[in-house]
């Protein structure tokens, strides 16, 4: 059975021999997607406008050569796989094909079918492996980047509070008035919670980037209503109106773990920069849609807001926007990214200062 149109590989045959274009596409049109063009120019052209995977071109062509066409493309399209067919035994030819047209193979004409697929779909798969360990490589780099800045931040977040609960302790030592050491003890109590806060943050990172996705049927309302739970004790939520609308539609599937943490991080985010003082009423309201495809989740709150030029910056690690974020580990928003990207998804928000905040995240349903 051949392959669908999505799936097959895109190549390109380049010979100004009319006939041997014909031959090509008949023998491979089952197993490709077949362009052809009859000159360097030509071929060019298609190049610019369809994403090929793979050139073939003959050596011999009048005006450009097989050669100075695959060295004219190398820096345009450098991850295209290049193959040359060449009839003539010309052997500074093939050495200037390697070495600036970066080919994959010489193959000599006339080609036979089965050693031509044969060469092709080698040169395919290499492709495939290279696109892939480039992909990695890049991740690597990424986490890498983001494991340095960790370390160095995280150390100087512990330090922090550490040296303030040092510091207060030997206030504690040094006093006899009962109030002010209770004053003290309230000061520790914060400490140790923003430390504990910040920790908690560090585990769910981690678990994030080692585990994998872990698929099962999701309740949307039974994870939100277990989530805002958690937050009964959070400060200033006993002040703040939460409404909820959840409406599934068939079964969903996805992480229940990673979507809990998600959930978390977004009301907390709006439970800690919430307003308490205004004339309206601060209030959060999560809003969770599903059907056969997908998830989208929205936290909407009229709290404090996001100035506009911070808007790009707070996925990013360590970033805070508001004053009153040195409460916070700067790292909410950005495991929220990073557990969306995980299950495939998207998060995007829309802020305006002093009038408040709406966080959109759509995953796709991992049942399909």
């Amino acid at each position: 059975m051949s392959e669908s149109i999505e799936q097959r590989k895109l190549i390109l045959y380049i010979d100004d021999e009319p006939k041997n274009l014909s031959s090509f596409k008949a023998v491979f049109r089952r197993h490709y997607e077949i362009y052809l063009a009859n000159s360097a120019d030509e071929g060019l052209e298609i190049m610019e406008k369809i994403p090929i995977q793979l050139v073939i071109t003959d050596q011999r062509m009048p005006r450009t050569t097989g050669v100075e066409f695959l060295e004219r493309i190398n820096h345009q399209f450098p991850d295209v796989t290049r193959i040359l067919l060449t009839g003539y035994s010309d052997l500074d030819a093939i050495i200037t094909a390697i070495n600036k047209g970066r080919i994959f193979k010489y193959i000599s004409k006339p080609w036979k079918a089965e050693e031509l697929k044969e060469t092709i779909d080698h040169a395919l798969e290499i492709a495939e492996l290279k696109k892939q360990n480039k992909i990695l490589i890049d991740s690597l780099q990424k986490t890498n980047h983001e494991l340095d800045q960790f370390v160095y931040r995280s150390a100087h977040d512990i330090r922090g509070p550490i040296a303030n609960l040092l510091g207060l302790i030997n206030l504690v030592k040094m006093e006899n008035d009962v109030n002010l050491i209770r004053t003290y003890t309230e000061l520790q109590e914060q400490t140790v919670k923003r430390l504990d806060s910040f920790i908690h943050d560090i585990v769910n990172y981690s678990g994030n980037l080692r585990r994998l996705v872990h698929k099962e049927s999701i309740n949307f309302k039974e994870i939100l209503d277990k989530v805002l739970e958690g937050h009964y004790y959070t400060p200033k939520s006993e002040q703040i109106t939460k409404e909820t609308f959840v409406k599934q539609q068939g079964e969903f599937v996805s992480d229940k773990e990673r979507l809990s943490i998600l959930l978390s991080n977004l009301i907390s985010n709006s439970i800690r920069y919430s307003v308490t003082n205004r004339f309206n009423p601060a209030f959060v309201r999560i809003e969770i849609e599903s059907d056969e495809t997908k998830a989208t989740i929205k936290v909407i709150d009229n709290g404090e807001g996001i100035d506009e030029e911070f808007l790009d910056k707070i996925f990013e690690m360590f970033f805070r926007a508001s004053p009153n974020a040195r409460d916070g580990s700067g790292l909410g928003l950005f495991i929220c990214k990073e557990v969306v990207e995980k299950l495939g998804g998207e998060i995007f928000v829309e802020s305006q200062k002093d009038k408040g905040s709406t966080f959109t995240v759509e995953v796709p349903n991992l049942m399909m």
